[in-house]
């Protein structure tokens, strides 16, 4: 059984430790790749805001495909991209997140880009705090600010929040704090409507990137391989677990069987009948506590070669003492009545025959 060595056992608890830890950390890394998404629910998600766009007559497509296929939308277009990856992940002084070089062309032939998320220097601004627009007060939580002067839209006295930078005919929209609009602030109107008045500039068709979310539409996921049950397993944390379980599986029987091949049979015991004999009488005799029996067999056994070897005794003397002490342990009186005698007799009897010599 795997589960009597000790050692099988260690090895199995701390694959399971690897196994739950790797599936806590996947799960971890899922709900942070939601964050900003207009299918979440959670404090960090946009759900809320896409609801309160419907009901003000603003209805917001989701978008499921590559930004490379954005041009395949009739111009102009806005839209929205919340990066979902912690600010401290996204590159300093860059573009801000994930903006391609196509994206950018794509924005120069008269679209719009509203960015949430961009990167910005921590600042002395306290973490919470509610900043005027024409909109209404707008709660913000984070310390980051811009140093940005041009194209300014929201800023306080510690930094710009939201600028407009042009590119070609097109426009970007840089929003520093990534849950602006997030389902936390849906005590704030102040926020939703900022980002709905950030949208409607220009009476555009409205789209949220959700592919950068992980939803992808059936198209897409066809193109990129991902329709097949397996692919899917691929990219989810049921793999790993697969995977995990079939390394157990192997260190166990390495393991448990230390070695590869067909299974051998144990060699059958070899009987010894007159061993196994002797080791049952004995186990009777013992229980039946008969321990003159005992000496009367070993007497009626042995006294045949016993007279042999002491005509074999090379002084009279030494014939007649051993002779004596033979006579002695002969008789019935001096039988052993209980074990400890039998002992001390047993161990007068081997005295006597290491004196006499081996018989002719």
């Amino acid at each position: 059984m795997l589960f009597k060595s000790r050692r099988n056992l260690i090895i199995l608890l701390a694959i399971a430790v690897v196994a739950v830890g790797a599936l806590l950390w996947a799960g971890t890394g899922r709900a942070d790749h939601l964050q900003g998404s207009t299918y979440s629910t959670s404090p960090g998600g946009y759900g809320a805001w896409w609801q309160w766009m419907e009901q003000r007559g603003n209805p917001v497509e989701r978008w499921r495909k590559p930004g490379d296929e954005l041009t395949n939308l009739p111009t102009p277009v806005t839209l929205l991209r919340i990066d979902p990856r912690p600010i401290t992940n996204i590159a300093p002084y860059g573009d801000g997140g994930n903006v391609t070089p196509q994206e950018w062309e794509w924005v120069a032939r008269g679209n719009r880009l509203v960015y949430l998320g961009r990167w910005a220097e921590l600042t002395e601004a306290p973490f919470t705090q509610t900043v005027a627009s024409d909109q209404g007060p707008v709660r913000i939580q984070g310390r980051r600010r811009s140093p940005q002067k041009e194209g300014k839209i929201l800023a306080d006295e510690y930094g710009t929040l939201i600028w407009r930078q042009r590119q070609g005919r097109g426009e970007i929209i840089w929003v520093v704090p990534p849950f602006l609009a997030a389902n936390a602030f849906q005590d704030d109107p102040g926020n939703f409507a900022l980002l709905q008045s950030l949208l409607t500039e220009g009476n555009n068709p409205l789209w949220v990137d959700e592919y950068l979310h992980g939803y992808k539409d059936t198209e897409t996921l066809q193109k990129e391989g991902l329709a097949s049950v397996w692919a899917y397993l691929q990219n989810t944390p049921l793999m790993l677990i697969f995977l995990q379980s079939l390394v157990a599986v192997i260190l166990l029987v390495i393991f448990g069987n230390r070695r590869f091949g067909q299974p051998q049979a144990p060699p059958s015991p070899t009987s010894n009948n007159n061993q196994a004999y002797i080791h049952a009488l004995a186990q009777v005799l013992e229980k039946g506590d008969r321990p003159q029996f005992v000496v009367q067999q070993l007497l009626q056994a042995e006294s045949p070669s016993l007279q042999r070897r002491l005509g074999n005794l090379p002084k009279a003397k030494e014939s007649e003492a051993t002779a004596a002490l033979l006579t002695n342990l002969s008789q019935p009186d001096k039988l052993p009545k209980n074990e400890s005698d039998l002992r001390v007799w047993l161990k007068q009897w081997q005295q006597l025959q290491a004196q006499l010599p081996p018989s002719s």
